[in-house]
């Protein structure tokens, strides 16, 4: 990701990894239009995780950003996550040495840590199967938890511990 963002001509930057996609064909006209607005620094939507049939199995429906709700375990999900170019070149790319939380560690450097505006589009932004390098098996779970738990206490979270737990809690509503 971080070749791709250096080499990006652009001056908004998002990803979309392999089996993702846009949920709508006008999020990337929404995306821009949002951005036309020199205060809009980052941008996040809502997420749905799909089954291989394309069903829904998990709607991730997130809110606003307000200061401080990074200490609760909430998280805009990545794969909506858009920002300015220059915040990565301000702030840094993301780190490898968090691993699988190289993306959660990012959003919290850019939003907590360094108070980045965020605007927070609401609909549908990307279709997600689930899965992935974090949660493949117990043992990635527990090092997946490690990199959190670094990234929180790197980022000025107040409990990390706490937030830990809090974080993997707050999913359990996405399923209903």
């Amino acid at each position: 990701m971080n070749k791709g963002i250096k080499h990006a001509t652009g001056d908004v930057v998002g990803t979309l990894n392999a089996d993702d996609y846009f949920a709508a064909y006008d999020i990337l006209y929404s995306i821009s239009e949002t951005f036309i607005k020199p205060t809009v620094n980052i941008l996040y939507g809502n997420l749905d995780y799909i089954k291989y049939d394309a069903t829904i199995s998990r709607k991730w429906r997130t809110k606003a950003y307000t200061k401080g709700m990074y200490n609760w375990g909430w998280m805009p999900p990545h794969p909506t996550f858009y920002c300015r170019k220059q915040l990565f070149e301000h702030f840094g790319y993301y780190s490898l040495a968090y691993g699988t939380a190289a993306d959660y560690e990012l959003m919290l450097r850019f939003m907590h840590l360094e108070k980045m505006d965020a605007f927070y589009l609401d609909k549908v932004m990307i279709k997600m199967q689930r899965g992935g390098m974090s949660n493949k098996s117990p043992i990635s779970r527990i090092k997946a938890w490690g990199f959190d738990l670094k990234a929180m206490r790197n980022n000025g979270i107040l409990i990390p511990f706490l937030t830990l737990i809090l974080k993997p809690m707050r999913k359990v509503l996405q399923y209903l």
